[in-house]
Parts: structure tokens; sequence; C-alpha cells
């Protein structure tokens, strides 16, 4: 990897951690997202700090002639990772959404026998 690609690895890699700090100290962030985005930035203030071990791993352990592959390889897992996170997530909300909805069709059912049983009309619900 060439002194250019290097330094805009790093530069990148500088802002990147800047703005996720930025979220972090305004609170915009879950914790558990804020390490997992502190992980990403750090992963690419490595790619340009430490492309020999990249390139080591990437060449003796898996085979991979190019290092680039594997810090792709990486990215792609990191984002898959995190696009599973996220579907359970929604999963999760979603059945907690479908829950808060029957509760609260049968208490509001209740309010209405319970207004037509006392002879009170309650239209605020």
């Amino acid at each position: 990897m060439g002194l250019r690609i290097k330094l805009i690895a790093f530069v990148l890699g500088v802002l990147f951690l800047g703005v996720v700090l930025r979220h972090i100290r305004q609170n915009t962030f879950r914790p558990v997202y804020g390490v997992l985005w502190l992980i990403i930035s750090a992963f690419l203030l490595s790619v340009a700090l430490l492309e020999p071990l990249y390139r080591w791993i990437a060449i003796s352990l898996i085979g991979i002639n190019d290092t680039r592959h594997i810090i792709y390889i990486t990215l792609i897992g990191f984002l898959l990772v995190y696009n599973l996170y996220l579907t359970a997530m929604v999963s999760r909300m979603s059945n907690q959404i479908r829950q808060l909805i029957s509760s609260l069709a049968v208490i509001t059912s209740a309010g209405e026998a319970a207004d037509k049983g006392s002879g009170e009309t309650h239209k605020d619900l």
C-alpha cells in the first residue's frame, strides 16, 4: 500500500473517530453503538498503521495476495454483523409495538365498558 493511500486512510480514520467521539459526548448514541463505532474507527486507523500485519495475515494465514481484500472482507463482516443486530432490534421492537397495541386495545375496551356501566362518557380516551 502506497504512502498516499496510508495517509488518506489515516486522515479519514482520525476524522471518523472525531465524529464518533463527538456523538458519544453528546449522548446521541446508545453505549452499544458507541462501542461498535469506536471499534470500526480503530480498525480504520489500524489500516494505515498496521498495514504490514494485515499483509502478513492476508498472505500467510489466508492465502490472499492483496492486502486490500482482507480489509474489504473485514469491513463487510462488520457491516453484516451490524445489519444482523439491527434486524434483531427491529424484530424485537415490532413485537413490543404489537403487544402495546393489544394492551391498549384491552385497556380502552375495559374503560369503555366501565363508562357504559357507570353512565358517564369520557371522550378524552
